[in-house]
């Protein structure tokens, strides 16, 4: 697990130690360095990749995963020195690497390093890696399966493009783990009705669960047509008046939302434990209800073993992680939560990091810390 990460001349990161934990919540206004943690990560995992090697002698800039541009994009406005330095800390091991940020290319030429070769993050191939970004899967009526080389790794592709040829090829063979499973006292519907629509343990079933949230008596199939490299994803109704359900819907006829959040859904329920999920902006166009409900399974994912690091503005998806914490679903110790300030004078990136006690309360809520309803509030009672 990532326990560390410590950013020297890094974009607006010029001197950043960031803590990390299980379940580690970015939260901050926009432009704040949020988006950079998540960056710096995907940058080490692309350069990797390309150097199939330990000895990572170049940084990939422009990559499969993350597209940052030239040195002088990322190199700190005002760093002393044009140098950047990254430091991760995994399971206690230290790895480093130092780079000369001195030209225009997309490359960042490492000087200096201090890798520990028996460190996860060596190793590029180790573990589930999935890395959503905010701009996702848009409703579209067919989609094209992965290659082989990312449907062996199990990636859904950075904006969840493979998530429809991944659930016709794992939805009905995987089976959820039952950290993770629907919990269908919670679904908001039926008990019939619920136990007709999340009736296994199956990959299928489960992300139809949860989906109950975001549209209730939604279900979703994903079906490789014939003959071709393409899915079809479609999206039914059902309901107690009928003993069938609606017919199918295109994905654009049923709120974009649905699609928008189904390569989350799928990657939390799906990831090993020992895997690494970064999530850019999950909440992006669902309702509070579903945002809630998004955070508790977000927290029952880091729960089990899986890594997740996500960045959120969402004060409805905290909730749903506060809540998870004082129902017991994670343990406190679990979650981190990270709030990044830029200074305006400065340009630099700051932190603060509250506590969440076992009751779901916190140590602490710094300025601008989801702090603006209690704000635009207060000015309505003026």
């Amino acid at each position: 697990m990532l326990n560390r990460l410590k950013l020297r001349n890094f974009k607006s990161a010029r001197d950043l130690e960031i803590p990390l934990a299980g379940l580690t919540v970015l939260a901050g206004l926009n432009g704040s360095g949020k988006s950079t943690v998540l960056q710096v990560v995907a940058l080490l995992r692309q350069s990797l990749l390309s150097s199939h090697s330990t000895k990572l002698r170049r940084l990939h800039l422009r990559g499969p995963l993350v597209q940052l541009g030239s040195v002088t994009d990322v190199l700190s406005d005002r760093a002393a020195e044009n140098n950047i330095s990254i430091l991760v800390d995994v399971d206690g091991r230290t790895s480093s690497w130092a780079a000369d940020a001195i030209s225009e290319s997309d490359i960042l030429n490492v000087t200096e390093d201090s890798v520990d070769p028996d460190s996860a993050l060596t190793n590029a191939s180790a573990g589930t890696f999935q890395f959503l970004q905010a701009d996702r899967l848009a409703p579209k009526t067919h989609y094209d399966i992965s290659d082989a080389i990312n449907r062996d790794l199990g990636f859904l592709g950075i904006h969840g493009e493979f998530t429809p040829g991944y659930l016709a090829d794992q939805g009905e063979r995987l089976e959820v783990s039952s950290t993770r499973r629907c919990p269908l006292d919670d679904a908001a519907l039926d008990s019939d009705l619920t136990t007709r629509i999340v009736a296994t343990p199956r990959l299928y079933d489960q992300v139809n669960g949860w989906l109950q949230f975001l549209s209730p008596g939604v279900r979703l199939r994903s079906d490789q047509l014939s003959d071709t490299d393409l899915v079809s994803l479609r999206f039914s109704y059902a309901s107690t008046e009928i003993a069938q359900d609606s017919r199918d819907r295109r994905p654009s006829n049923v709120g974009f939302g649905l699609t928008y959040s189904l390569p989350i859904i799928v990657a939390l329920l799906s990831a090993p434990p020992g895997a690494l999920l970064l999530l850019e902006n999950p909440e992006a166009h669902l309702h509070p209800r579903g945002q809630v409900a998004l955070g508790s399974l977000i927290a029952r994912c880091a729960a089990d073993g899986v890594q997740v690091i996500v960045e959120t503005h969402s004060d409805h998806l905290l909730n749903g992680i506060r809540l998870a914490v004082r129902r017991k679903h994670i343990s406190s110790s679990s979650v981190r939560l990270c709030n990044f300030t830029r200074d305006p004078t400065t340009g630099d990136t700051y932190i603060e990091t509250p506590a969440v006690l076992d009751s779901g309360e916190l140590t602490a809520w710094p300025s601008g810390f989801f702090d603006e309803w209690e704000k635009s509030l207060e000015n309505l009672l003026k």
